[in-house]
């Protein structure tokens, strides 16, 4: 080919292979063209390889810029923007086959990416009703996540659904139990108030209760003088009886009296008989004596009288001793039942008394019980007005609760 190659042209050929060795393992970004060196043959065998130098030399900067793009766009990949793409072209069928690979992985991921913010926004708007629908091509990472994506919509699906329904439900279990805290609120209130009616009830019973020991010891003080003062006339008619026993006696006595009396005044009226008959024998002496024996009979005549009326009014004194005695005897008889019956009356209202005292014991318990028992419902009044409030702001959150659960779009 070459008649003869100088020793320089041969270097300048070395050099020139050297260079392009360096350009094309990019450790250079120029290269240095040879055109002329004064040998035809050799300018001619290098204008052919300028040709195909510079022919490499625009490969590379195609490459060069794909490959730049491809950076940039891995670049924006790795900060999240899935929509940048490698649009040079290359003569290089591997890079070219590369950057093709690329941007169907980024069309893949951006068409995927668009699936998953969608159906995420739609989630975030409360609505259930979409799936992601997964190509049959995605695998491992992307393939999870994808199926991680649905099944957290069936989940968030099926947790509104049953949102709703335990919505609802404990809304009308709240709306029940507001109505009953409402009635039991008003019972327990109606409740206390009663309490404090039965409570002053139970005072003013207690209070009456109390009078009425108070009365009942009166009255067993009272049936104790009674009863003394009965005594007192049992014992009193007992000695009437006595008085109008020695009365009896007496009056037998004077009787006897009187009937002595009697017969002196017979004996007396006869001797002044027998003394008048003397005188008249006497004649003018026996006059006086005759005088005096008339004055004895009158005397023993009044006497007489005077012993009959005595002894009719002694046998009527007895006779009314008698009646006393027997009425004496009666009343004795009537103090003993008066007696028996004040004893058993006092008897009596010892053990109302006693019942009563007992009554008042019952009624103080009662009385504290119905007190404590009234703090008790005023705190369970105060307990439910508390649990009456609580229980409407359960409701108002059930019914916050059941607009946020129909808020939501689910299947």
């Amino acid at each position: 080919m070459f008649d003869y190659i100088s020793k320089k042209e041969l270097e300048l050929i070395d050099k020139y292979f050297e260079q392009y060795i360096e350009f094309t393992q990019y450790k250079q970004n120029s290269f240095e063209y040879i055109e002329k060196t004064g040998n035809k043959k050799l300018d001619k065998l290098f204008n052919r390889w300028n040709t195909k130098i510079r022919e490499t030399d625009n490969s590379i900067k195609k490459d060069i810029k794909l490959i730049g793009e491809l950076v940039l766009t891995t670049d924006k990949l790795s900060q999240g923007i899935f929509m940048c793409r490698i649009n040079s072209t290359t003569n290089n069928p591997m890079i070219s086959t590369l950057a093709n690979t690329i941007n169907q992985m980024l069309d893949s991921l951006e068409k995927n990416m668009e699936q998953l913010e969608s159906t995420l926004k739609s989630y975030a708007n409360d609505d259930f009703r979409i799936s992601i629908k997964i190509d049959e091509i995605l695998k491992s990472r992307m393939l999870s996540v994808m199926q991680s994506i649905n099944y957290l919509g069936n989940t968030l699906n099926s947790n509104a659904k049953e949102n709703l329904k335990n919505g609802d439900s404990l809304k009308e279990k709240t709306t029940n139990m507001n109505d009953l805290m409402n009635s039991l609120a008003k019972e327990a209130n109606t409740q206390a108030s009663s309490l404090e009616e039965i409570s002053a009830s139970v005072e003013d019973i207690t209070s009456i209760a109390r009078n009425n020991v108070k009365s009942a010891l009166q009255m067993v003080e009272l049936g104790k003088n009674v009863k003394n003062s009965v005594l007192n006339g049992q014992d009193l008619a007992q000695k009437t009886v006595f008085s109008m026993d020695e009365i009896d006696n007496k009056v037998k006595a004077i009787n006897s009296a009187i009937t002595i009396i009697d017969q002196i005044a017979f004996q007396t009226n006869i001797l002044s008989l027998n003394a008048a008959v003397e005188a008249a024998t006497a004649g003018e002496a026996g006059k006086g004596f005759a005088v005096v024996a008339q004055e004895v009979r009158n005397l023993a005549n009044k006497s007489a009288d005077a012993a009959k009326e005595i002894k009719i009014l002694v046998e009527d004194a007895n006779l009314k001793a008698s009646d006393g005695k027997n009425i004496s005897e009666t009343m004795i008889e009537d103090y003993n039942n008066l007696n028996n019956i004040i004893s058993k009356t006092i008897k009596i209202i010892e053990d109302v008394n006693k019942a009563s005292q007992e009554q008042v014991l019952g009624m103080e318990q009662i009385n504290n019980n119905i007190s404590l028992l009234d703090k008790t419902t005023q705190e369970n009044a105060e307990k439910s007005n508390l649990t009456l409030k609580f229980t409407k702001d359960i409701e108002d959150l059930a019914k916050k609760l059941v607009e946020n659960a129909n808020s939501k779009k689910f299947i």
